[in-house]
């Protein structure tokens, strides 16, 4: 993702990354050769970065098999760029910090994100409702409608809070998920019912969270923090990892999860797509960079 990658570049993500060095921390690859002793990848494997940091924007790479772990077959090259990062990421979050069932309410904000959209569409996977919340913006509704369309069953803007929380009062969220942080956590908290949890995995505010004593300590809610990047550290090649694969796999290739909206461009084309990446998720395809007329210039 150009986001991620422009984050790191700046300091702001703690993975390391030597300068001068290659940007990319998501993405995919087909194998196209192996050596003699890989027992685990064979050739037209899909495969996706083992650790962050990886440095996906290249167009051919030589890397020990265990750099690098294979997805299901069957994706399309979006699903697979995609896969590792935000859909993950929205599946653990669901599965790790409360116990669920059918009818149960998530609230997030967010919505409109990569991670926000997974939400959406596994919650209505598995029988959860969702509460979502976007920013204030000139074409609201029609972004609303676009999440109701994936599966949203009520979205706010954030200048509705009254109408939010009155809507909370009846529809009482059982788990909030928190990309936003900064003062927009305290509609979260006031939305949660006793014994909720609400788990912060961004801060997009820039700004400090906060968490006011009587909402958090009153009502019992339990803040926790999550990081894809932690958990692929401590849980690569686990049985955990394994079902999260397949069970994600299955839903791209059913269609109950679609790839978050998204531009695909020629490495060529790399000004556009960072000044692009904080309207829609930029995608940079290697197939298109290789018949790009422009590689000719570098020969």
């Amino acid at each position: 993702a150009v986001v991620s990658t422009q984050s790191t570049g700046e300091g702001k993500y703690p993975v390391p990354m030597d300068l001068p060095g290659v940007g990319g921390n998501e993405g995919s690859a087909r194998v196209l050769e192996v050596g003699s002793n890989v027992t685990s990848l064979k050739v037209g494997d899909t495969v996706i970065p083992s650790v962050a940091g990886f440095g996906t924007w290249t167009t051919h790479k030589v890397v020990d098999e265990r750099a690098v772990k294979k997805l299901p077959s069957g994706l399309s090259v979006a699903a697979s760029a995609m896969f590792a990062v935000n859909p993950c990421t929205a599946y653990r979050m669901l599965k790790d910090f409360k116990a669920l069932k059918p009818g149960d309410w998530v609230i997030q904000n967010g919505a409109t994100s990569g991670v926000g959209r997974a939400v959406i569409q596994m919650c209505k996977a598995e029988g959860f409702n969702t509460v979502n919340i976007i920013r204030d913006r000139d074409n609201a509704d029609q972004v609303k409608e676009e999440l109701r369309s994936i599966g949203a069953d009520v979205v706010f803007t954030v200048s509705e809070r009254q109408e939010l929380e009155k809507f909370c009062k009846t529809n009482t969220p059982k788990l909030a998920l928190n990309m936003v942080g900064g003062r927009e956590t305290i509609s979260l908290l006031k939305c949660l019912g006793h014994g909720s949890n609400l788990v912060t995995y961004g801060a997009m505010s820039n700004s400090p969270m906060s968490v006011p004593f009587g909402l958090m300590v009153f009502k019992d809610i339990t803040l926790n923090n999550y990081w894809m990047t932690r958990w692929t550290r401590e849980f690569a090649g686990t049985s955990a990892e394994g079902e999260m694969f397949e069970q994600i796999g299955d839903w791209f290739k059913s269609g109950v999860l679609t790839p978050t909206p998204h531009e695909e461009r020629s490495f060529f084309d790399y000004e556009e797509a960072f000044k692009r990446a904080f309207q829609r998720k930029q995608l940079f395809v290697c197939d298109r960079t290789l018949s790009d007329a422009r590689v000719a210039e570098l020969v």
